[in-house]
């Protein structure tokens, strides 16, 4: 019978870590990370802005389409929670950050709110995440808490800016990569900007 013998001995090529090569790895992996760290919250508060402004103006944009195709007014507004239907007359300190929802309204009252026995609900929009504030900040805008689409394509109100700002950043100057505008004009053409400054109401047409 043959007998094998078992080397107790490792072979040269399989050993583990020492110490000091263990510290100096997670040293260079927290290098890295606090590195990637800054670039990656920029990142994704960027991606959180731009989905906001693509929301919005997707809202915006299907208002418009819905008043034309329904000869009817579509109203696009504020609430205060996903879960409400009452519009908000004022901007609020958080503007359109809280939610909006758009609406036909079939029985075009005067005050352009939604009422669940009459008007029917479109699209409902949460309030979008990492997103402080979407204010307008045009004057002369109406009423600050709504987008009135006519049957016609027109914003009843005049031009719009809004600025969409990112939670934690104060200083838009510091950090103009947080904030995002849109420009909303008469005719209910919006296009993406850097800052609403940089709508012209007097052009806006």
């Amino acid at each position: 019978m043959r007998t094998i013998r078992l080397d107790s001995r490792q072979p040269h090529g399989q050993r583990g870590l020492t110490a000091i090569e263990l510290l100096v790895t997670l040293a260079i992996l927290a290098i890295l990370m606090g590195i990637a760290a800054p670039s990656m919250s920029r990142f994704i508060t960027q991606w959180r802005a731009s989905n906001t402004v693509n929301a919005l103006t997707g809202s915006l944009r299907i208002a418009r389409t819905e008043a034309i195709a329904r000869a009817r007014p579509v109203v696009v507004c504020r609430v205060a929670s996903s879960s409400s239907t009452t519009c908000l007359s004022t901007a609020g300190a958080n503007g359109f950050a809280s939610g909006w929802i758009v609406f036909v309204n079939n029985d075009r009252d005067a005050s352009s709110d939604f009422s669940s026995a009459n008007d029917e609900l479109l699209l409902r929009q949460e309030a979008p995440a990492g997103i402080a504030k979407i204010a307008l900040t045009t004057v002369n805008s109406g009423n600050a808490g709504r987008f009135v689409f006519l049957p016609n394509g027109l914003l009843q109100a005049n031009a719009n800016g809004i600025n969409i700002e990112a939670s934690g950043f104060t200083s838009a100057s510091a950090t103009p990569w947080a904030r995002k505008g849109l420009c909303i004009t008469k005719p209910g053409r919006v296009r993406s900007v850097a800052d609403s400054t940089s709508c012209d109401n007097a052009t806006e047409k």
